[in-house]
């Protein structure tokens, strides 16, 4: 066998590998606003190096190999609770947009659990592979600025939030 045959069979089976991560199969499952929140959750979890080898392997059509960065929509930031209890991130939505605006990813918590649960059912997650994920989503969603619900009301810090 020539040496070109040799890197050609190690690299399939660098990208087999790699496409049979949880990661890669989250991500290549994932569509609309879970698409938005997997790859968000994932390129702040992992090494940006990382991230960029598993887009383009899995997604590439969703990459700007010409700029290295993703094509808009994306999400450019974490997620928040707002006090409502609806997460919000600041997306990019155009190419022509100068700053990324807050925009509402899921309408409850629950709502964004229930498409997680989903996501890792279709996948077919172990359950390492599923603590791993929600572990991932959990930091993906840095702050809750809803009040904390065991503050009695008559209590002076009864603003304090939850986190």
């Amino acid at each position: 066998m020539d040496g070109l045959s040799e890197t050609g069979t190690s690299l399939g089976r660098h990208v087999d590998g790699l496409r049979a991560t949880w990661q890669a199969r989250v991500l290549d499952a994932a569509r609309d606003r879970m698409m938005l929140a997997v790859t968000s959750i994932l390129a702040h979890s992992y090494d940006s190096a990382a991230m960029w080898t598993l887009f383009n392997v899995v997604r590439p059509q969703c990459w700007d190999m010409g700029r290295q960065s993703m094509r808009p929509p994306f999400l450019t930031s974490i997620g928040k609770v707002d006090k409502s209890g609806r997460i919000i991130a600041k997306t990019k939505l155009r190419d022509d947009e100068m700053l990324p605006r807050d925009a509402i990813v899921f309408k409850s918590t629950r709502d964004f659990t229930r498409e997680l649960r989903n996501l890792a059912d279709r996948t077919k997650l172990s359950d390492r592979e599923r603590l791993e994920f929600f572990a991932a989503a959990r930091k993906w969603v840095g702050s809750d600025m809803r009040l904390d619900p065991t503050m009695d009301p008559r209590d002076p810090d009864a603003k304090r939030l939850v986190n």
